[in-house]
């Protein structure tokens, strides 16, 4: 979408991230690490029965091989990646400043990183 914006072509050469640093538009991964945060601090505070069943253990024996990677998977890495695993999800004040901060870690480049694409 954002070389449609732009105007141009995958043929031409031009990093997405320089694309996205034209447009102001945030990193993807950077804005998915945030909402997934954002969902955890809501589903932790929870006090229906969606706290409980996501801590519920699954009785049972695992199948072969690698198990997939989980929503809680993607959590702890994110909880890791963004320095927010001292931070409590009940504090709301500190855990809406930390997924805030999470969310411009990784600034998009403004400055092309594809030498082929500067020449053009």
């Amino acid at each position: 979408m954002a070389r449609w914006i732009c105007g141009i072509k995958p043929d031409d050469g031009v990093h997405t991230d320089m694309l996205y640093g034209k447009l102001g538009i945030p990193e993807v991964t950077a804005s998915l690490r945030a909402r997934r945060l954002r969902w955890y601090g809501h589903v932790e505070c929870a006090t229906s029965c969606i706290n409980s069943i996501s801590k519920m253990a699954i009785p049972g024996a695992r199948g072969r091989g690698r198990p997939r990677k989980s929503w809680s998977d993607c959590i702890k890495d994110d909880l890791h990646t963004c320095g927010m695993g001292d931070t409590d999800p009940q504090n709301r004040g500190a855990w809406k400043s930390g997924v805030r901060r999470s969310s411009r870690l990784l600034p998009t480049p403004t400055t092309g990183t594809n030498p082929a694409a500067d020449d053009k």
